[in-house]
């Protein structure tokens, strides 16, 4: 599929989002892309050449993942410099959410090289708008923690956030992930599950953490496929103003470092644990 020239500029690297399941939601910009530039980087070259196939994109493909060398990024770079377009493509939806990339995208800004985003199918946002939790305020965390400490230690950290939680999780760790969430999770807080966006068997679970326990034992098919997992923001936090938080903080530094201080005012705050950190880092 070749259509009119749209890259006008040299020296650029196209983040370009692909189909989480569905090839029709491939956009024609994206393919037009792909198509032009010198050279495709993706995660997964057969899983890009399958994609390609679909939409006879003829060009070059190399592998770039979580692996690949400062040496190689350099030699990208170099490329793009010396006048070549470059694409980067995930194996599934938008490029670098979750996926590799950063340093990428860290070195090329650095040598003031124009980075374009060719925007797609996101499986945290399409599972976000269809989940019916509110989407004014979220925080998209990628993977939850393999070990169960972890995992626990982080849903205490997040627990009494107001903001919509969104989360990836592998279909094998599912059922004791979920079981981890009724151990720490208030009972009426909302839950949703979407497993396998976009696809033939695209799925959602939607009730409370009180519900889990029978979509454990009733639905095994939620150990298969791709899986979001997304949690309704707490309605108990406590609210307190700037000045509290002034005052939390000037109590606490001599005792703690700023980042201990930040998680905990952030258990008491509107402001995530981030924010707070920012905010008295130059105090």
């Amino acid at each position: 599929m070749k259509g009119e020239n749209i890259i006008n500029t040299k020296s650029t690297l196209y983040l370009v989002a692909t189909p989480i399941g569905n090839l029709k939601d491939f956009s024609r910009r994206g393919v037009e892309i792909l198509n032009q530039v010198d050279i495709v980087l993706a995660e997964s070259t057969k899983k890009t050449r399958i994609l390609f196939d679909k939409f006879n994109i003829k060009n070059k493909i190399s592998l770039f993942n979580d692996f690949s060398s400062k040496k190689k990024i350099d030699s990208l770079v170099k490329n793009i410099l010396s006048g070549q377009n470059i694409a980067l493509v995930s194996d599934a939806g938008t490029p670098l959410i979750s996926d590799p990339g950063s340093e990428l995208i860290k070195a090329v800004l650095k040598e003031n090289i124009r980075v374009v985003p060719v925007p797609g199918p996101s499986s945290p946002i399409s599972a976000l708008i269809a989940s019916g939790l509110s989407t004014e305020k979220f925080s998209f965390h990628g993977f939850l923690p393999k070990k169960e400490g972890a995992l626990k230690s982080f849903l205490k950290e997040i627990n009494l956030d107001s903001k919509t939680q969104i989360f990836f999780e592998s279909p094998k760790r599912i059922k004791k992930t979920l079981l981890t969430f009724q151990q720490l999770i208030d009972y009426d807080r909302k839950i949703v599950i979407a497993r396998e966006l976009t696809k033939i068997y695209e799925e959602f679970y939607r009730g409370k953490i009180s519900d889990l326990k029978k979509i454990i034992d009733e639905v095994p098919e939620i150990e298969k496929g791709e899986l979001v997992l997304l949690l309704e923001g707490s309605k108990d936090k406590f609210l307190i103003d700037t000045h509290l938080e002034r005052i939390l903080f000037n109590e606490l530094k001599p005792f703690l470092s700023l980042r201990q201080i930040s998680k905990i005012i952030s258990k008491i705050s509107t402001k995530d644990s981030k924010e707070i950190y920012n905010i008295f880092k130059k105090k």
